[in-house]
């Protein structure tokens, strides 16, 4: 397999508007199932719903980090609606957007910190010599 067929595959799969139809597919049977028993109250629910059905566009719109911030705070909301938990819940629910965020932030989009009060990236050993370190 060539570099370009592969590239066409990757794009094929990736393709935003494939996506936006599984996330409408993923709202419809969602609301179908939330509908079709009533044991299920509807609105903490709905509200995973709502997150689960933006997943695909989004990761593949915002990458990783853009897809799962929205789904753990919908998802989380919903379970804390539904068991009624909020202060200790709201905690767990920061901490697991915390975590997310570490793990599946891209390099690119973290800020180095400033070292020495000077603006971040510019302390190098060879413009202030060994003797600042």
């Amino acid at each position: 397999m060539t570099a370009k067929t592969k590239m066409r595959i990757e794009t094929k799969v990736c393709n935003a508007g494939t996506l936006d139809g599984m996330s409408g597919g993923i709202l419809l049977i969602g609301l179908g199932v939330l509908f079709l028993f009533d044991s299920i109250p509807f609105f903490p629910w709905i509200l995973l719903v709502a997150g689960l059905s933006s997943l695909p566009s989004s990761i593949a719109r915002k990458g990783l980090w853009g897809g799962l911030e929205p789904f753990i705070w919908m998802g989380g909301l919903a379970v804390l609606f539904a068991t009624g938990h909020f202060w200790p819940g709201i905690l767990i629910l920061v901490g697991l957007n915390i975590l997310a965020e570490a793990l599946a932030r891209p390099e690119s989009a973290r800020k180095s910190k400033a070292k020495r009060g000077l603006p971040p990236d510019t302390y190098n050993e060879e413009y202030f010599g060994d003797d600042w370190a």
